[in-house]
């Protein structure tokens, strides 16, 4: 194997690695379900206990389809966005490095 298959291989794995971690990162997650919490709630009562999107280790008490509501969902939706954006820019070089790689 020459060293740039090798060099482009590592990259790769360093690549999923790099996707791994951001999946698993433990605030993504927590804007993740807090996004989720807030679009499926549908049930119970009219206040919503969530993570504040600006200080993600304190809660709020949003009010059920209030405008503060969305502005949180809003937020959280930015938040989202950032992430999945890096990762789709991984994905996309990883599918390119893979189909040099391969051709």
């Amino acid at each position: 194997m020459d060293s740039s298959r090798k060099s482009t291989l590592i990259k790769i794995m360093e690549i999923d690695d790099e996707i791994k971690r951001i999946n698993s990162d433990s605030t993504y997650r927590r804007v993740r379900r807090n996004l989720r919490i807030l679009k499926e709630s549908r049930t119970g009562g009219r206040l919503i206990r969530v993570r504040s999107p600006d200080d993600i280790d304190s809660f709020i008490m949003v009010r059920r389809n209030s405008g503060e509501m969305k502005e949180v969902l809003s937020k959280y939706e930015a938040m989202v966005e950032q992430y999945d954006k890096r990762v789709r820019e991984l994905a996309k070089e990883k599918a390119e490095l893979e189909s040099n790689l391969f051709a």
